[in-house]
């Protein structure tokens, strides 16, 4: 009995076929490589930006909040070096904008880290939100210097900084800034205090808590990674018995960071014109809406004559990693005030852009 094989041709068209399905699958396998990778790439950016926002906009929300009250005005500070004496919340101001006022004065008896980011930057409770725009030393008055690990502050990025009381009672204890709360004196009598030394009673009408000083920026190195950005934050504590900012890192990937606050003007029907009688208290600062009629930069002149009543957040990511094929030149990306536009280094890596809205619980609305 004769077997027959397979002919030449017919062996040529089989690898023909087999050549075809395998490149197929060999296409679909990277196609599928690659839009996988693009999908955990951008999973990453979205989760990084989601973290930073679940970090930042508990803090945003309780800026001004202290203790009883969000009237900053009747917090007054006492200091152990100079018993009797409150200095009123007025006189723990920072140096406004030039020209509006002249050098700031360092309140008599506060710690030396209460002016390490500035005179009486620790304390300016009157300033619950805060503000530089494009820089750490342009616009409003941080000027605490990054940490050595930082590499610098990321020139055109902005700065937020935060101040409100903790949100559960502590005990007193000495070298860390804490506010005494009274509910029965909220508008009126208030202390923050550092020697450990409770102004008064406490019990569940009369609270001690910490005073919390957050200041976020971007740093041009992350973590053993220089030349990688990162978001870093400064925050108020207490180290060898006496207050001080310790500077630690958020999160890497974080170039940019960019603020814009929502005022109420109390032109709530849009002609230009402040409503008669938006301001309550006859104080210059609008209180009777709370509303966010318009949003400006921190260096919005005269700011501290609106109430911030919301802040919007913008963060630009950058990916850990460079992609095969991929290039960002060309694109543009406009948010708040910026208009950036990747070079060539710097467009292989995938970015995103995030913003969020944020309202303050604590804003003085009447």
């Amino acid at each position: 009995m004769r077997v027959r094989g397979f002919s030449l041709i017919e062996l040529l068209v089989s690898l023909a076929i087999g050549s075809i399905l395998l490149v197929g699958a060999v296409y679909v396998y990277q196609n599928g490589r690659q839009t996988y990778a693009i999908n955990e790439s951008v999973a990453r950016l979205q989760d990084q930006g989601r973290y930073v926002f679940s970090v930042m906009e508990p803090e945003i929300e309780m800026a001004g909040f202290y203790g009883f009250t969000n009237t900053a005005d009747s917090i007054g500070f006492v200091s152990a070096t100079n018993p009797g004496a409150v200095i009123p919340a007025a006189r723990l101001r920072q140096h406004p904008q030039p020209p509006l006022a002249p050098a700031p004065v360092p309140a008599p008896g506060l710690p030396t880290a209460a002016h390490q980011c500035g005179i009486n930057f620790a304390v300016d409770l009157l300033m619950p939100i805060q503000g530089s725009n494009d820089g750490l030393v342009a616009g409003m008055p941080f000027t605490c210097a990054p940490s050595a690990v930082a590499g610098g502050a990321a020139p055109t990025a902005d700065t937020l900084t935060i101040r409100h009381a903790g949100l559960e009672p502590v005990a007193a204890r000495a070298g860390r800034l804490q506010l005494y709360a009274s509910r029965l004196t909220s508008r009126t009598a208030q202390r923050l205090f550092d020697d450990g030394n409770a102004p008064g009673i406490v019990n569940a009408d009369h609270q001690i808590r910490d005073l919390i000083v957050r200041a976020y920026y971007v740093a041009n190195n992350s973590v053993d990674r220089p030349g990688f950005p990162a978001l870093r934050v400064k925050t108020l504590t207490e180290a060898g018995g006496a207050p001080v900012f310790t500077d630690t890192e958020v999160i890497s990937g974080v170039e940019d960071l960019q603020v814009q606050f929502g005022i109420d003007t109390g032109d709530y029907d849009n002609d230009g014109v402040v409503d008669p009688g938006a301001d309550v208290n006859n104080d210059g600062i609008i209180e009777t809406d709370g509303r966010a009629t318009r949003y400006v930069s921190p260096d919005f002149p005269d700011l501290e004559r609106f109430q911030i009543v919301a802040v919007r957040v913008w963060l630009r990511l950058r990916a850990d990693q460079t992609e095969i094929g991929f290039s960002d030149a060309g694109r543009t990306y406009r948010y708040a005030d910026v208009t950036y536009v990747p070079t060539a280094a710097d467009a292989r890596f995938r970015r995103a852009v995030m913003s969020r809205t944020i309202s303050l619980r604590n804003s003085r609305v009447l």
